[in-house]
């Protein structure tokens, strides 16, 4: 859960990392979880964007933040809906 007004990772969330194994300066096997990124494509309107790496948290925020900075979205457009499919790895944000 966000405390305050900033978006941070959630370190302890199991999708944000996958298992690794490797060797450490001894030589001793050590389990490690790393950061994965993963690719994210973002439609507007039915029309595909751009294919993004994320590392898969807030992909709503990361959509409309992209758009707003491309100035696709501009401050008076009225979002109507946001769909994301995390299997498919695809966000959808509708606007009027």
């Amino acid at each position: 859960m966000v405390s305050d007004d900033s978006l941070q990772p959630d370190p302890d969330d199991p999708r944000l990392t996958e298992p690794v194994r490797g060797i450490d300066q001894d030589g001793n096997p050590v389990d490690a979880r790393v950061v994965v990124e993963r690719p994210l494509t973002l439609f507007l309107n039915g029309q595909e964007i751009v294919t993004m790496m994320t590392i898969g948290d807030y992909p709503d925020y990361l959509a409309v933040g992209y758009l707003a900075n491309q100035n696709m979205l501009l401050p008076g457009d009225a979002i109507t809906g946001i769909d994301y499919d995390e299997d498919l790895g695809v966000v959808v944000v509708r606007t009027d």
